[in-house]
């Protein structure tokens, strides 16, 4: 059985690195500009994207498009806005086929990326991977633990018995929707960590900070009908702590470069051309929080500054001068019910077998 690895930027070609070294499987990276492919496959190596790291030689890569849909499983590490266009170049996939989306960022429109696929694909045929996962750390080898969701219990099993190797860990969950918008919200709160950090305004200012936003992410998700636990789980709570605090996140440089004063046009090029998904995010969730009467202030804050040009440290005054009040009535609420549902599985779990349900 092939696996394809639909985009060649850190995350795809680390994905394609692991099922091939660590899992032994064949492997067909696609990349979508042929001088890349060409280059990497004479190399062996990303230069651009993941420089340092061997890419085995199970690993085909190509430009044709045609070789990944030749597979029986797809997995998509593509930037969010190009999704659409690639799925209709992907049109019509075979019934048989299934597919693994590991985009983690938002369509313009709010959408989640499994919603978009399920346009060319059956529902219960798309899952989605999101967690703790710094693509530089795992391509590595070092250890790290994932979330494979999926509405179809056997896809998730399908997928896990795929991605996972002896260093990288994969629960199954059955909340696509948590699993999809804390992968894509998280991103939002580490433009404002990263801020901090630019700022110099010290941990507890983080801290505070990356709580109140699990807030703001859990007040969004459980409105879509995410389950507080995956909000208090993998995709939820480790990979916001991930993206917040590790020096190779994306996201959490470019609040940085930002609070240092470095023009958000110039910042792709310091990026080397890879995507901050935060960035689009943000514009998509302040847009559909509003319609949907959620209130987001990191958000609100978040979009002012990347769309209205407002100064980031007045951005971030503006959130501290916000009304006080209790916090777990107020703007920790949602954290009070991650914690009492967190509660409740640990009580199930110590539970005697034979009581439980």
């Amino acid at each position: 059985m092939t696996v394809a690895v639909l985009g060649a930027g850190a995350w795809g070609t680390t994905l394609a690195t692991i099922l091939a070294r660590d899992g032994g499987r064949d492997v067909v990276l696609w990349a979508r500009d042929p001088a890349q492919a060409a280059d990497m496959g004479a190399r062996r190596e990303n230069r651009k994207y993941l420089a340092g790291i061997r890419i085995p030689d199970q690993v085909e890569v190509t430009a044709e498009l045609k070789r990944g849909l030749a597979c029986d499983d797809l997995i998509v590490a593509a930037p969010s806005h190009g999704i659409r266009a690639l799925r209709d170049r992907l049109r019509p996939l075979r019934a048989e086929q299934r597919l693994l989306s590991a985009t983690k960022g938002l369509a313009d429109d709010g959408r989640r990326m499994s919603q978009l696929w399920a346009e060319a694909l059956a529902p219960g045929r798309v899952a989605v991977l999101s967690g703790p996962n710094i693509s530089r750390e795992i391509a590595a080898g070092l250890p790290a633990p994932t979330v494979v969701a999926s509405v179809d219990a056997a896809t998730a099993r399908h997928f896990q018995e795929i991605v996972g190797t002896r260093m990288f860990r994969v629960y199954t969950n059955p909340d696509v929707v948590g699993v999809e918008l804390c992968g894509a919200l998280k991103n939002i709160v580490a433009l404002g960590a990263g801020a901090i950090d630019g700022m110099g305004y010290g941990e507890n200012a983080k801290a505070g900070f990356v709580t109140r936003g699990l807030a703001e992410i859990a007040r969004y998700s459980f409105g879509e009908g995410a389950n507080p636990l995956t909000v208090a789980g993998l995709a939820g709570f480790g990979d916001l702590i991930a993206t917040c605090t590790s020096k190779f996140s994306r996201n959490r440089m470019v609040g940085e470069l930002l609070a240092k004063g470095v023009p958000l046009a110039e910042i792709p090029d310091r990026l080397g051309g890879q995507v901050a998904e935060g960035i689009a995010t943000a514009e998509a969730t302040f847009q559909a929080a509003s319609r949907r009467g959620v209130s987001m202030p990191i958000t609100e804050q978040t979009h002012l500054v990347l769309s209205e040009a407002k100064p980031i440290r007045q951005a971030m005054r503006d959130l501290m001068d916000r009304e006080q009040g209790e916090e777990v009535a107020g703007p920790l609420a949602e954290i009070s019910v991650l914690l009492q549902a967190f509660a409740a599985a640990q009580r199930e779990e110590k539970a005697p077998a034979a009581k439980r349900p």
